[in-house]
């Protein structure tokens, strides 16, 4: 058995240096069979939120006294394919997979139905009907959410909604214009009196900079800017900033992701808010739904059209991580269960949608330790 182990290993870990296990990776020994043994497939670990991502995996499993593998494929589908489907081959009991392909990733669900190993994706996604579930809040949701406050800001400022608001976009096509994109048009456009300027930032903080100081230069008043991602947003608070006769205080930003330099905008006042998800709680709660999935069945899972509260899930034993408690408050709740094919245009395979809620951020709690962008991950 030890052999047999020792090759799968060896040849997940030749496909990429940066693959990493669990020290607890290795399947039960025969007089532990009991034991319930899950993988997990992260995209990749190239910075703080998939670092809590997988790690909040790793500290929920040895909570609740599972054994646990783990790969990360750098941003590679094809690597991810073959790690997949090599920790399906090492006897895991369930999968959780954060896809880098809605499509690609198709085939390790596929192995997976053929197999019979249940699979939950968190963060990202696949257009395939075999997982039980995705966990995730959704980045329109996150346009949705920004494009009503700036809303609010402009009926706060001008007793109506007025002004012109800046929107930096990562690209047209790209997934951040699609569905962050998408959700704050549905909400803006509502308004006559708004009017939307969008330039390409492309997902660039000197980029947007350039672009932002372009609109001021022509004399556009800027009264907010939507940066469809924290480095657009950077770069617009740095033009602001620099123009000379402009009051950066008097600009509302708001922006997806809340990473350092965001949370370090807001303090200081030059960014208003940011919309983020919770990368403690996405594998918790996909652990928790895998559990129930292999002790009960399909009926233990939620239905489309509950509403799952704080109540419903307790994941915070006191345990402390680094020296926080990582799900000390409920930030992920509550949650509304809904179908994939509400996600977006690209997912015409329909399974059951968690869709968590956002964090919100401001200058209230932009210091808050529980933030992943504040969390103290060392190399971070």
């Amino acid at each position: 058995m030890k052999k047999i182990l020792l090759v799968v290993l060896v040849s997940i870990i030749s496909i990429s240096t940066v693959v990493t296990f669990s020290l607890a990776g290795c399947k039960p020994s025969e007089e532990e069979e009991e034991e319930i043994f899950l993988g997990l497939a992260a995209h990749a670990v190239r910075n703080s939120w998939e670092d809590l991502y997988v790690k909040a995996f790793n500290w929920y499993c040895e909570e609740k006294g599972i054994t646990s593998t783990w790969t990360e494929a750098g941003y590679d589908a094809s690597i991810q394919i073959t790690q997949a489907k090599r920790l399906i081959d090492m006897g895991i009991d369930g999968l959780i997979i954060s896809p880098w392909n809605i499509e690609a990733l198709t085939s390790v669900m596929e192995y997976a139905e053929e197999k019979g190993v249940p699979v939950i994706c968190t963060n990202t996604t696949v257009n395939s009907s075999y997982p039980l579930m995705f966990v995730g809040y959704g980045a329109k949701r996150g346009g949705t959410q920004l494009g009503e406050e700036i809303v609010e800001y402009l009926e706060e400022t001008y007793g109506e909604a007025k002004g012109t608001v800046l929107e930096l976009s990562a690209g047209l096509g790209t997934s951040e214009d699609i569905m962050r994109g998408g959700g704050f048009h549905e909400v803006v456009d509502q308004y006559e009196g708004i009017k939307v300027i969008t330039e390409i930032g492309a997902a660039d903080q000197e980029q947007s900079k350039t672009r932002t100081l372009a609109v001021l230069q022509s004399g556009e008043k800027i009264d907010a800017v939507f940066a469809q991602n924290g480095s657009m947003a950077l770069g617009a608070s740095a033009a602001l900033q620099a123009y000379e006769g402009t009051d950066p205080s008097e600009v509302y930003i708001a922006t997806v992701d809340a990473f350092p330099a965001i949370t370090d905008e807001i303090a200081s006042g030059y960014i208003d808010i940011a919309v983020d998800q919770t990368p403690a709680f996405y594998n918790p709660i996909a652990i928790h739904y895998l559990l129930e999935y292999i002790e009960k069945g399909e009926s233990a899972l939620p239905k489309v059209g509950d509403t799952i509260t704080a109540d419903d899930l307790q994941f915070s034993s006191g345990n402390e991580y680094l020296g926080i408690d990582p799900w000390a408050e409920p930030m992920w709740a509550p949650a509304e269960i809904q179908h994939m094919t509400d996600y977006s245009e690209e997912i015409t395979e329909d399974y059951l949608w968690f869709q968590t809620n956002a964090v919100v951020v401001t200058e209230e709690n932009c210091d808050s330790k529980l933030l992943w962008g504040n969390f103290p991950i060392p190399g971070w």
